[in-house]
């Protein structure tokens, strides 16, 4: 009697079913993600204003402080600008800001809780040189061999 056992399969087919699986649950958790919590954007509710009144939400993408105000400042974000009423901290025009604030259905946002990301811009270049030290490696040790559609380790003289 034949019996087949995961050990018969060839073993390219065990290898990609795991994977297979593991993104399907990430691509699965993702979607409940989406649908279940629902984040909750400016342009959003500058787009219907009357729906969104009086809700709490954060703002981060690439928000910059404009300008300086006497009860607040300016932030732009994604080529919009809102007013935000609160104490600015010790944020500067052009810093890099994160915040949390209510909306009002003027256009304005009520500050709840700023965080100011000083030196931004070099954290994130600081942050590419290890990610450009590893490729440099992979590409020195490992090359793509195209018939076997993988990398495979490079053949050194080692004498």
């Amino acid at each position: 009697m034949l019996s087949t056992t995961s050990s018969d399969r060839p073993l390219g087919t065990r290898r990609a079913v795991l994977p297979g699986l593991l993104l399907a649950l990430l691509l699965a958790l993702v979607y409940y993600g989406y649908r279940a919590y629902p984040e909750i954007r400016l342009a959003d509710c500058l787009k219907d204003p009357a729906r969104y009144d009086g809700t709490l939400i954060t703002v981060g993408t690439e928000a910059t402080v404009e300008q300086l105000l006497p009860d607040g400042f300016l932030v732009r974000q994604m080529g919009r600008v809102v007013r935000v009423i609160g104490d600015a901290g010790d944020a500067k025009p052009g810093d890099f800001v994160r915040f949390r604030a209510r909306f009002h259905r003027e256009g304005y946002l009520t500050l709840q809780h700023l965080y100011v990301a000083k030196a931004r811009r070099a954290k994130v270049a600081v942050s590419i040189l290890p990610v450009l030290l590893v490729a440099v490696l992979v590409v020195k040790t490992y090359r793509f061999d195209r018939h076997r559609l993988c990398f495979v380790e490079r053949k050194q003289c080692r004498t």
